[in-house]
């Protein structure tokens, strides 16, 4: 079975002014509905550093801020995927949260109003993603639409 994996960037939770920079996300949607599944995400700052969480039953229509999807290409994997369920855990389901779970979560930055410096979900995000394409769950093409998300958020798109 073959699933869509989405790079979700919310550019209103970052501002290069006050040290912070876009929120990266993955979305993985259920089997039944394109806007409704796990989002895969850390969740913190660089001062108090991050926590891994999976967002079940996460609905796309019902975010109120501004986001924008990014499309790494269909991967294949646990039928599983994006099961239906309500709720904010951090115990892994499928094959993707097991991934998700090996990657480092980034602790606290030694500088965290620099944006340049230390981890924060971009980093941990390429991780997964890296992990996810070495397991052979997404396609290598699947970096590079995260440099373009990053070069979309450094013109300002």
């Amino acid at each position: 079975m073959h699933r869509q994996i989405n790079l979700l960037v919310y550019p209103t939770r970052g501002s290069k002014g006050n040290g912070t920079r876009a929120h990266w996300a993955l979305f993985i949607p259920s089997s039944t509905s394109s806007t409704q599944g796990t989002l895969i995400q850390v969740l913190g700052t660089p001062f108090t550093g991050y926590e891994l969480e999976f967002k079940r039953g996460y609905e796309l229509d019902d975010v109120k801020e501004k986001f924008s999807t990014f499309f790494p290409r269909r991967g294949g994997g646990d039928p599983c995927w994006g099961r239906r369920g309500e709720g904010t855990d951090i115990l892994a389901r499928d094959e993707v949260e097991r991934e998700a779970k090996k990657v480092e979560v980034p602790g606290v930055s030694r500088e965290p109003l620099n944006p340049d410096v230390g981890r924060r979900c971009q980093e941990w995000t390429r991780e997964l993603v890296q992990r996810l394409v070495g397991r052979n769950i997404l396609p290598e093409s699947a970096l590079l639409v995260l440099d373009e998300a990053k070069r979309l958020e450094n013109v300002g798109v």
